[in-house]
């Protein structure tokens, strides 16, 4: 006899298990399921069907009121995963039913009489939902997949389980191919409505007729159609945002990478000029060597691995770097590389929109394909859109104002300033100029030791993407500031807890949250140590001599505090110099009896980057210099080819950095 408690840890170990680590998870389940689990140990359908309305009491009350005690029980897994798995199949239960009758498909899978009414308690049924989500983020720390508590609408007890129910698991792999063919890219992703709007046209044959019908019924007065497609969008937004671009290409199983070219902007407004170069996004892991890419087979470029999930500037093959304004902006572009493994698309647009590049590490301007919220932006249109665009500007922006660019810009194309943008009214009419709809709480950059886990010296940062500027986020009960340039949040790196619990809120009412949990030891595997190698690799055979190396453990040695400042995107072929606060500090190795201050990375690409710890105490310093041949290298690197060399983005570094050019200078 199978029993509750076998069907339970049966469906969990399906949608929770270490392979789906840091995966959402969607408790989608359908009689198809449940045959396919237990096919192999004679079961069928409808013994979980008795199972669940047994329960495991010694004296069944219900299943909603056998459901909530179960919540007190230990167990593996979370007892009450099969009593949920039931409310989702009745939600995906089809048959003569109206399409908001929830509770008649409950009570007819339980064998009851199907009529209408709130099932007995089905109201505390949010308390399960609610321990899974925590259960899965904060007990387990997303290892065995994450469990987000969404509700469509404002319908919180049949709201959860309709929410499990929008995508099947075969649209699910199909979106990757829709998202390629539709040239949507995770990186830089358009509006909510736009990507609906694209999915829907692109995907008629890959979904559903109801989810392709939902999608299209943009105009429905049905609040409850209406609140059903918002989760759609919502569902379809968050697998693009999660999709690493790349996908299937045909039956051989050929993959292809998808990506996206993206504007970036430099801007001089007393000159009057502007450039545009082009850089390639993706959240795949660019290649070590250049890449390649070709336009209609005939124009080459080279671009190669920058950070953050950005490439260089595009140059050609004479290295002279490209001018993106040579390109129609709105119709848009496509390259590829030679073997069409890699394939980057900047959509057609008439409007373009720049934010600074900061948050990305980037000096200039970016291109997004939102309109950012409450914070100042650029705005290039061609002058088809200025009617309306201007009179939206006056009427719907602080701050909006058309600049005087008369160099860098493609031909019939204007460029304006704008402080903020209060309304996205034109959003029907040009896609790009709409305010995101989803709020969205992300973690971005840190060092991941696993799951949820992050050293402690290394915490991510926390991104916030929502239209309601009257959101706070919190950290354990301590509101976080927000750069406002950058919309990044900082966590503080003082904290003594090391669970940590991040939510975006209303009021009282908590939208999202995250848990993390911070890291300051590794543990290793083996307590004791059988073998030690010396600092020439050779076997100690004295077992009690604690001196020694055993893989990355280093004993009966102090090992120095690490200056994590010296951790740099920097490529492996790039060759680097180190450069000292003394006049004539430089070195083309890791200095012995000085401390770098920067480090630059010589090539097509020259950079310096920050080593020094604290600023403070990183000051140049003008002192004699005997070594003739170093002073000169040292003048020549910071003051003669200063014009080759790009300086810090941050304001305080690029700031230091000035004033070491200045002393180079005097040199």
């Amino acid at each position: 006899m199978n029993t509750y408690l076998e069907w339970n840890n049966l469906i969990a170990a399906h949608f929770f298990n270490t392979d789906l680590g840091g995966n959402t998870v969607y408790l989608y389940v359908t009689e198809e399921l449940i045959n396919e689990l237990v096919q192999k140990n004679g079961w069928i359908f409808l013994d979980f069907i008795n199972a669940v309305k047994t329960g495991f009491r010694k004296k069944p009350q219900g299943v909603c009121k056998d459901a909530l005690w179960s919540l007190k029980q230990r167990n593996s897994y979370p007892p009450y995963i099969a009593y949920l798995a039931l409310f989702v199949l009745a939600a995906g239960t089809e048959g003569d039913f109206s399409a908001n009758a929830y509770y008649p498909r409950l009570r007819g899978l339980l064998g009851e009489e199907p009529v209408t009414g709130q099932y007995p308690m089905f109201n505390e049924m949010w308390k399960l939902w609610e321990d899974l989500e925590r259960w899965s983020k904060k007990d387990k720390l997303g290892e065995f997949g994450i469990f987000n508590y969404n509700c469509i609408g404002n319908r919180r007890h049949i709201g959860v389980p309709q929410s499990q129910t929008l995508l099947t698991e075969k649209e699910r792999r199909q979106l990757p191919s829709i998202f390629a063919a539709t040239g949507l890219e995770p990186t830089v992703p358009p509006s909510e409505e736009a990507i609906a709007n694209l999915v829907a046209r692109h995907g008629r044959d890959l979904l559903r007729n109801q989810t392709w019908r939902l999608l299209r019924e943009s105009n429905s007065k049905d609040d409850l159609q209406q609140e059903l497609r918002q989760a759609l969008i919502e569902r379809i937004t968050e697998e693009l945002y999660n999709w690493d671009g790349v996908f299937e290409e045909d039956s051989q199983g050929v993959n292809q990478i998808c990506g996206s070219l993206r504007l970036c902007c430099s801007l001089d407004s007393i000159a009057g000029s502007a450039s545009f170069t082009l850089r390639c996004t993706t959240k795949h892991e660019f290649p070590e060597d250049e890449l390649l890419l070709q336009m209609n087979n005939q124009q080459s470029f080279l671009c190669e691995e920058y950070g953050k999930g950005w490439s260089s500037p595009l140059t050609k093959q004479n290295e002279q770097r490209l001018n993106a304004s040579d390109f129609n902006w709105c119709e848009g572009l496509q390259m590829r590389s030679p073997d069409s493994k890699w394939c980057f698309r900047l959509p057609a647009s008439p409007i373009r929109i720049f934010v600074g590049g900061s948050s990305e590490g980037l000096s200039g301007y970016i291109e997004v394909r939102q309109l950012p919220v409450q914070k100042p932006f650029y705005l290039a249109a061609h002058e088809d859109c200025l009617a309306l665009l201007t009179q939206w500007g006056e009427s719907s922006c602080k701050g909006f104002n058309k600049l005087p660019i008369a160099n860098g810009l493609p031909d019939r194309w204007h460029f304006f300033q704008v402080e903020i943008a209060c309304s996205d009214e034109l959003k029907k009419i040009y896609p790009v100029l709409a305010f995101p709809t989803i709020l969205r709480l992300e973690l971005s950059g840190g060092i991941r030791f696993s799951g949820n886990n992050f050293f402690k010296f290394a915490p991510p940062k926390v991104v916030l993407q929502v239209s309601n500027d009257e959101i706070q986020v919190y950290c354990n009960e301590i509101r976080l500031d927000c750069n406002h340039i950058s919309g990044v949040y900082e966590l503080p790196l003082d904290t003594s807890d090391l669970r940590l619990e991040i939510s975006a809120r209303s009021g009282d009412t908590t939208m999202k949250r995250r848990f993390i949990s911070l890291v300051e030891d590794i543990p290793w595997q083996a307590e004791t140590i059988t073998q030690r190698f010396d600092r020439f690799v050779n076997r100690q055979n004295d077992r009690n001599n604690p001196h020694g190396i055993s893989g990355a453990l280093v004993t009966g040695f102090d090992c120095p505090e690490f200056n994590f400042n010296t951790l740099l995107p920097i490529q492996g072929k790039q060759r680097v110099v180190f450069v000292g606060k003394k006049t004539g500090q430089i070195s083309s190795s890791i200095p012995e009896n000085w401390t770098p201050i920067w480090i630059i990375s010589k090539g097509r690409r020259s950079q310096v980057f920050f080593c020094g710890g604290n600023l403070a105490e990183a000051e140049p310093i003008s002192s004699v210099c005997k070594d003739r041949k170093k002073l000169q290298e040292w003048k020549k690197l910071l003051w003669i080819d200063r014009k080759t060399i790009h300086s810090p983005t941050q304001p305080e570094l690029r700031s230091l950095w000035k004033k070491f050019e200045t002393e180079a200078g005097r040199v």
